[in-house]
């Protein structure tokens, strides 16, 4: 048995676990291992040596069945038959927001309406739902909404308005054992898929123009109690016709065409929890035993197989991020997470210390059927991993509904995840 001797005063708690070797010639100083030797020997000084279980085996990983579309939209597996984007069964497989109240319209279009030229805010979704607020004088003059670089028409919603479907599907009823067994309602509603929040604009009946410039997104929690945690983009006007009667001025105020945009939460998938200890060994000083929070990158993932309205088949990934709470350049499947978020790399996001984002939505050109497989890099070289054959992990996963600790919160303070290596409880996520 090696004994490894490190800096005792930074890693107090490490100590007490091999103070029992006698043997001098066994000593090695802590300079001569490797990261993951280090990353093993701080692992289980934290956490105590592990007991490999069929439980902890792959770190609750696990193979998925992707979300799968036939070449019509209908959902197809998990013993489901819906529709896609037209057909509007998504609360099967998607959280769907309600329609919104009379008195949030209200108060959405009020504040609209009173305020000038806001400064807006950018959200990163791939997957949303569009739903209708208001319409003013011009309305009729915006006869098509789109979003994206790609200037993806927001079906449903044209001359100011949307259509109403009458049977969206909101889930199944509490209790359904039946698939049928499901939740209907109406609204003006759409749901975008594989698409961007990069933009928003609007064609011009008066100069057959698109607009992509006059639009400002505005976080609810600024409008009123009755919106928060909502997001709202309003239009301003604005025509270059040849006639006269053809040619309207901007006025700076965006309340010409207001809709709610919803992220798409998806109900299946795996949530995944990074550590990034393993690139910051070597700054063993700082080193605590509040740093094992596994919550310097959370994200879930969600293969899906599926045709697009071009009959174009796709097999894809989705990946949900919810919180960056590392300090050093970390990518998952090569999009860095702090720059998704929209800032600096030294910035912590969602965990309590750092600024607060919504969450960020994009998609994988490969469909990952194994979340683990998504591959997770800090400093650019280092592939964070949970590998079945190694007793300590860089990487967990569970289901998409577990919460990530906050950011210098021990897991094991919130979860009996020591109790779970050691062979006690079923899952990691146990709470306390």
């Amino acid at each position: 048995m090696k004994k490894y001797l490190m800096s005792f005063a930074a890693l107090a708690f490490i100590a007490s676990v091999f103070v029992s070797c006698t043997k001098h010639d066994d000593i090695v100083n802590v300079n001569d291992l490797t990261p993951a030797e280090k990353y093993k020997l701080a692992f289980e000084a934290a956490f105590g040596t592990v007991q490999k279980t069929e439980a902890n085996r792959t770190w609750g990983f696990e193979d998925q069945t992707p979300l799968q579309f036939d070449e019509k939209g209908n959902l197809i597996n998990n013993g489901t038959r819906g529709v896609n984007a037209n057909g509007n069964e998504w609360g099967l497989y998607v959280n769907v927001p309600e329609p919104l109240t009379q008195e949030q319209k209200d108060v959405v279009t009020e504040w609209f309406k009173a305020n000038k030229n806001p400064q807006g805010v950018a959200v990163n979704w791939s997957d949303f739902f569009v739903q209708q607020v208001y319409t003013g004088e011009w309305g009729p003059n915006m006869n098509y909404l789109y979003c994206g670089s790609s200037t993806d028409h927001t079906y449903n919603f044209n001359a100011g308005t949307a259509g109403t479907y009458g049977n969206v599907c909101y889930g199944l009823k509490p209790g359904a054992t039946d698939q049928n067994d499901r939740i209907y309602g109406s609204d003006q509603i759409e749901f975008m898929v594989n698409s961007s929040t990069e933009y928003f604009g609007f064609h011009n009946s008066f100069d057959s123009e698109f607009y992509k410039d006059n639009y400002v997104i505005i976080p609810g929690d600024r409008i009123s109690p009755l919106v928060a945690g909502m997001y709202f983009v309003g239009f301003d006007f604005e025509a270059n016709g040849q006639s006269d009667n053809q040619k309207v001025a901007r006025d700076y105020y965006f309340d010409n065409w207001i809709v709610k945009i919803t992220p798409g939460l998806y109900k299946q998938g795996q949530r995944v929890f990074v550590e990034d200890i393993i690139a910051g060994l070597d700054d063993l000083e700082h080193l605590d035993i509040s740093d094992w929070d596994f919550n310097d990158a959370v994200f879930d993932v969600l293969p899906q197989d599926y045709w697009d309205n071009q009959g174009q088949h796709h097999q894809e990934t989705i990946i949900t991020l919810q919180a960056a709470g590392g300090t050093l350049p970390l990518t998952v499947g090569g999009k860095e997470v702090h720059e998704m978020f929209g800032v600096n790399v030294s910035d912590m996001v969602n965990t309590g210390r750092g600024p607060e984002c919504p969450v960020v939505i994009f998609r994988l050109n490969t469909m990952y059927t194994n979340a683990n497989d998504v591959p997770v890099y800090v400093n650019g070289n280092i592939l964070l991993q949970a590998l079945e054959k190694d007793p300590d992990t860089q990487k967990l996963a569970a289901p998409v509904n577990v919460n990530w600790v906050g950011e210098k919160v021990f897991i094991n303070n919130v979860y009996m995840f020591r109790e779970w290596l050691q062979g006690e409880v079923e899952n990691w996520y146990q709470l306390r």
